[in-house]
């Protein structure tokens, strides 16, 4: 009720308003009538004037009533006016500001508008929630249903979509409809509502025939529909909210008041208090049906609801752990140890007919739910998800509007096709499975300022932000860690900045772990296995070098494998237009102010566009899948080339769910782009990529050949030089250093002798260069290049007479290998290997070709 007559806007005795709630705001009038201007403030300030009592032809109001913001604090006022005949005139009462000054207005807030008594809902934050129609039933029910927090929204009956349902978020809600055609149809708006903003639960109470019509519970009750009579519907209504019902153990009493047991010595019964009032929520366990726990809800002791999860194993092996965790989040347990094992007793023992899946990952659980971190995307049916991964390390937070995210980061990727490749990117993760696509991402490379990282900050407000890094991740992590951030942005996307930050001696083994979607093997206690961690990444990863530079500036140089720069792409974070990564500014001065602004609506609108793309995959149902594999199979076939090899394949997949994600998010009207725009900026990139890369052959054939070229070239020094013979004459003594113990062995030839040079590498020589290939597959690739002389049968080997030496096995590498330009392949194929080949005289080879077994 109003108690200060001051702030009484209609001259009202306190006595006749009753108490109210809202979560205070100030904003523009544009939910007011046409023609309202001004900006509602709210709450009203203690300096504010007092308003002018009603109108003479108004007359005194019946009722009025305040609501309020969670601290107690008015947003505005509904008074009601009676009229001759029973009829009634609801009018709400605002203040604003217009031109400088404080009005009182006969005037709505502006869209959306707060509920009444959410002072009361802060106030009981465990309470189930009972929601009536009309600010007189909420006091009435207030007072008939002391267990629930009774609320209402400003309106009636027909205003249900113009309240702000956001606060019923994680309640459980039970709704009275007035006992009419008008009231059935608005109590399933609200409920509609109530679920869209999150409610735990949400049932509809379903009143007998022959109420009276408009009957509520203000009114008094007929003789055939009693008080009790409502309160056991509304009870099961709250049951079916609640999705299940505590079975207590023998003894055990739970209550707001606290756990209680009645001990029994002889006929006499005293009760114990063994902790505070607690909530069992339900029994929870992991989609393979392990991991039982106990799920609980509780308020600490500054009003904070916390829920945690007990496992019963815990129980069992560490009570006093677990009784330690619930007493260090503020729920009060009895120290004394004949309490405390009943109060551990209890939570083992307890039972619950509500069951929930427990999510240790993000991602799908099924076809219809999708967990996040205090957000559980699903259809309606099917049981309750439970998030159990660490939501504080994460950064799946919301702010702001889809509307200004849109506007702010989405819409000024139009004309920039890295900004757009980067954002369909960050909506792969969903639709992952549909595609059966394996893990793995793309890492921007480029200078600093080039705009990589606003590539990642864009990518990063589709699912989240507010972290020191927006929702990124650093690469500075063990890998440990990096399967722990893994796990927690299963399904959605992972964005890890500074490449340069992990060893790079592990950089590989990172992208490979990552990509496979599987934890280290770890054995239990018993040396049995435990399960692995699984997970399916998108990754975006930015740095000022790739992957393989950064391999190589290990102590202990690496080669990196195709599987690894598949897994992780490596792209220029360079459009091409002298702008960094940008090609389109949107009315910025530069491509710096570009980039400033779009961290800044990056800073203002996030978490919005993941979660909604998820909603409405899962309301389009089963199509979305199918859509997804078919916009997939058409990049495909527009990106594939006739000669493409089976790695060029395997990243245009890659490409093309980045592509069929971004067409897939224009489809449902998450992205605002034209259709095709995401497309076009994937074939783009993908060719640019692609011809980088090298279409025809594989990549390990490329390192073969390039591994041979580099280790002639820097080695010179190695090599001795020596003179074949064309007779089998022999020469006492050694050839210049051919008996010396090195690693290569050159042959250089007369100038009498009109054939180019070539190098012979004897078996030691061969695997110190090719050190980490498998022999038969680099001398084939070397063979094949047209660079490693073989016969006919393609053995790899050739015995050579040496000057005054018997001949020995060498691997014979023609000197055109040095002219090898990896972006433009071999300039010598088989046919030229073959003719210039014939040319040799037969002499100069030894007896007979080795075997290829090596």
């Amino acid at each position: 009720m109003v108690t200060d007559k001051k702030k009484d806007p209609f001259g009202a005795v306190a006595d006749a308003v009753a108490a109210g709630g809202g979560k205070g705001q100030s904003a523009k009038g544009k939910g007011a009538k046409a023609g309202a201007g001004g900006e509602w403030v709210a709450p009203v300030p203690d300096d504010a004037p007092q308003p002018k009592r009603p109108s003479a032809t108004m007359g005194q109001p019946g009722e009025v009533w305040a609501y309020r913001d969670a601290d107690g604090r008015v947003l505005a006022y509904v008074a009601r006016f009676d009229k001759a005949e029973g009829a009634k005139d609801l009018r709400p009462r605002t203040l604003w500001r217009e031109g400088g000054k404080l009005v009182w207005k006969w005037q709505a807030p502006p869209l959306p508008r707060p509920l009444y008594r959410l002072d009361a809902l802060a106030a009981a934050p465990a309470a189930p929630v009972l929601l009536v129609e009309g600010e007189k039933t909420a006091d009435a029910a207030a007072k008939l249903f002391p267990a629930f927090v009774s609320m209402t929204w400003p309106g009636g009956s027909k205003a249900a979509g113009k309240a702000d349902w956001k606060p019923l978020a994680g309640r459980r809600v039970v709704i009275l409809p007035d006992a009419d055609a008008p009231g059935v149809q608005a109590a399933a708006e609200v409920a509609e509502a109530a679920r869209s903003a999150g409610a735990e639960g949400v049932a509809i109470v379903t009143l007998p025939d022959g109420l009276p019509i408009g009957w509520d519970c203000a009114d008094r009750f007929p003789a055939a529909f009693s008080r009790e009579a409502l309160a056991d519907l509304l009870a099961g209504a709250l049951a079916e909210a609640s999705r299940g019902a505590v079975k207590l153990p023998y003894g055990f009493t739970l209550g707001a008041d606290g756990l209680f047991f009645t001990e029994r010595k002889g006929e006499s019964e005293h009760d114990l208090r063994l902790a505070d009032g607690f909530e069992v929520l339900g029994l929870a366990r992991n989609s393979d049906g392990g991991d039982w726990a106990v799920l609980v809800r509780f308020c600490d002791l500054d009003g904070r609801r916390k829920e945690l999860v007990i496992p019963r194993a815990r129980l069992a092996s560490e009570a006093a752990a677990v009784r330690a965790e619930l007493a260090a989040e503020g729920l009060f347990i009895s120290p004394s140890r004949g309490k405390a094992d009943r109060f551990a007793a209890f939570l083992a023992e307890v039972g619950h007919s509500c069951r929930w899946t427990l999510a240790q990952r993000t991602g799908w659980v099924d076809g219809q739910r999708f967990a996040l971190p205090g957000d559980v995307i699903a259809s309606g049916d099917g049981e309750p998800v439970y998030f159990t991964g660490n939501a504080d390390a994460l950064h799946y937070r919301k702010r702001g509007t889809i509307e200004g995210w849109q506007a702010g980061i989405a819409s000024r990727a139009i004309g920039n096709r890295l900004l757009v490749f980067a954002l369909g990117l960050a909506f792969v993760g969903p639709i992952m499975r549909a595609l059966a696509l394996e893990g793995g991402g793309f890492h921007f490379r480029g200078a600093s300022s080039s705009g990589k990282t606003t590539l990642a900050t864009s990518a990063g407000s589709v699912w989240g932000g507010g972290g020191p890094l927006g929702f990124a991740s650093s690469w500075r992590a063990t890998g440990n860690a990096l399967e722990g951030v893994a796990f927690g942005h299963s399904e959605t996307a992972l964005i890890l900045d500074e490449l340069a930050l992990v060893d790079p001696a592990e950089a590989g083994n990172a992208a490979y772990a990552l990509a496979t979607g599987q934890g280290k093997a770890r054995a239990k206690q018993d040396g049995a296995l435990r399960k692995r961690a699984e997970w399916r990444v998108m990754v975006l990863s930015t740095g000022e070098i790739g992957l393989a530079d950064h391999m190589r500036s290990a102590r202990l140089a690496q080669r990196t494998m195709a599987g690894q720069e598949l897994r992780l792409i490596d792209l220029a974070a360079d459009a091409g237009a002298g702008m960094g990564a940008f090609e389109q500014l949107h009315g910025a001065a530069g491509a710096a102010e570009f980039a400033d602004a779009i961290k800044e609506a990056a800073a203002k609108d996030y978490g919005l566009a993941g979660p909604l793309f998820v909603r409405r995959m899962i309301a389009r149902g089963q199509p979305s899948g199918a859509r997804a594999r078919e916009l997939l199979a058409d990049f495909v076939a527009e990106a594939r080339r006739g000669g493409d090899s089976g790695q060029i394949h395997r990243a245009a997949l890659r490409f093309g769910a980045v592509a069929a994600a971004g067409e897939l998010a224009t489809e449902l009207g998450v992205l605002p782009w034209p259709a095709g725009t995401a497309k076009a900026a994937a074939l783009w990139l993908f060719g640019r990529w692609a011809e980088g890369f090298g279409r025809t052959g594989l990549m390990e054939e490329r390192q073969v050949i390039i591994a041979v070229r580099n280790a002639i070239q820097q080695n010179q020094a190695r090599f001795g030089t020596v003179t074949a013979r064309l007779t089998d004459d022999e020469e006492s003594g050694p050839s210049p250093r051919a008996g010396e113990a090195r690693s290569l062995v050159t042959l250089g030839y007369s100038h009498a002798i009109d054939m180019e040079p070539v190098y012979l590498l004897h078996a030691a020589g061969w695997d110190e260069v090719l050190k980490g290939f498998d022999r038969k597959f680099a001398a084939k690739a070397l063979a094949d290049a047209g660079y490693l002389w073989t016969d006919t049968g393609n053995r790899h080997k050739k015995k050579v007479r040496l000057a005054g030496n018997k001949p020995q096995p060498f691997y014979v590498i023609r000197a055109s290998i040095l002219e090898y330009d990896e972006e433009a392949g071999p300039e010598t194929d088989a046919e030229a290997d073959s003719a210039s080949r014939a040319e040799w005289p037969s002499a100069t080879w030894g007896d007979d070709w080795m075997p290829g077994d090596d």
